[in-house]
């Protein structure tokens, strides 16, 4: 089955109280032994998770120690593991882990780029600064993999090459971590240069299930897992932004979940029940419309969250979202389709 056909719907757009477009997804929820749970769409579709995969990414890391090596804290492991929006908060911890293992910001490959938060935007064109690698949302998991090659002596210089033994050493972890062979691992590249990977969907489920619930973890990655789902948890808004963003949100819910967003229409969340959900919509969700409605109506399917959670701090996600046009007329309506109703 190709991607194309994996998907039913999972999101409606309405004008005029006809349903006028449909986005179309699948879902996975899967215990931490990496049994399915329930499904919608084909949850062993094959598909690059993009930025939810950075928890795995920073695992060679911290499984080998480089936190306690170099002196990190939490917050370090958090934007690590993050996409951040450019605030100031992330600028910081991001220069402060290039710092601590001697590398130039110049050393970062993930390119210039605008910060994803608004206001931090704002302020960064007022003041006449151009968006450096810095601001790039990546720059916390490319400072991390810069941390890696510190950690095991290899050379800075690109550390994005598939075949640099940093990228060697992510790629064994998350093969013996999911239990997947190196054959069942593709490799593409990410917008920001680094290798981007791509793996069934209910694989990304289990290991979240196993970021929810560390405890279940394989003994050799436990304390790794455990150090980087903590640091998210407990800083939020370094993991995303300090407000808006539906992972920041979830985490801040204290619901025992850990969540991580991805370009092109896909997220992950693991409860602390051992039970992980990893989601992709189709057409990548271009418009940034659909997404987060299915990630908040998704999880409050699994019966992570509640209807007194959409009605006040997801009320910004679902479970209905008006569309208005230019003029501030509202012309209908994003839904969840009967999937995730």
């Amino acid at each position: 089955m190709t991607v194309a056909d994996a998907g039913i719907p999972l999101v409606e757009t309405t004008r005029g109280g006809r349903v006028e477009s449909v986005h179309h997804g699948a879902v996975a929820v899967v215990d931490s032994t990496g049994h399915c749970l329930w499904s919608a769409g084909n949850p062993q579709v094959i598909t690059f998770p993009r930025s939810s995969l950075k928890p795995l990414q920073a695992l060679a890391f911290a499984q080998r120690g480089g936190v306690e090596r170099f002196g990190f804290g939490s917050e370090e492991l958090a934007v690590m593991a993050g996409s951040h929006g450019g605030e100031p908060m992330h600028i910081e911890r991001v220069q402060g882990i290039l710092a601590r293992i001697g590398a130039p910001p110049e050393a970062l490959m993930c390119g210039a780029q605008s910060p994803l938060n608004a206001t931090a935007a704002a302020d960064l064109q007022t003041s006449g600064t151009k968006p450096s690698a810095l601001h790039n949302n990546c720059s916390g998991k490319h400072a991390g993999m810069l941390a890696l090659c510190a950690l095991l002596g290899a050379p800075f210089e690109n550390y994005i090459n598939p075949e640099h033994p940093a990228q060697q050493a992510i790629r064994r972890c998350v093969v013996d971590l999911l239990e997947l062979t190196e054959d069942q691992l593709f490799v593409g590249i990410d917008g920001c240069s680094a290798p981007a990977l791509a793996l069934p969907l209910d694989r990304m489920a289990y290991a979240f299930a196993l970021f929810g619930s560390p405890s279940a973890a394989p003994e050799s990655h436990r304390a790794a897992i455990a150090s980087i789902s903590s640091a998210m948890q407990k800083h939020p808004e370094l993991v995303a932004a300090s407000s808006g963003r539906i992972d920041t949100e979830l985490m801040r819910l204290d619901r025992g979940l850990v969540a991580k967003s991805g370009a092109e229409g896909y997220f992950c969340v693991g409860h602390q029940s051992g039970a992980g959900l990893a989601l992709k919509l189709i057409d990548g969700d271009a418009a940034a419309r659909a997404r987060n409605l299915a990630v908040a109506m998704a999880v409050r399917r699994a019966g992570w969250i509640d209807d007194t959670d959409l009605a006040g701090p997801l009320s910004a996600f679902g479970p209905i979202l008006p569309i208005h046009n230019l003029a501030g007329r509202r012309t209908g309506e994003v839904r969840p389709a009967t999937a995730l109703a």
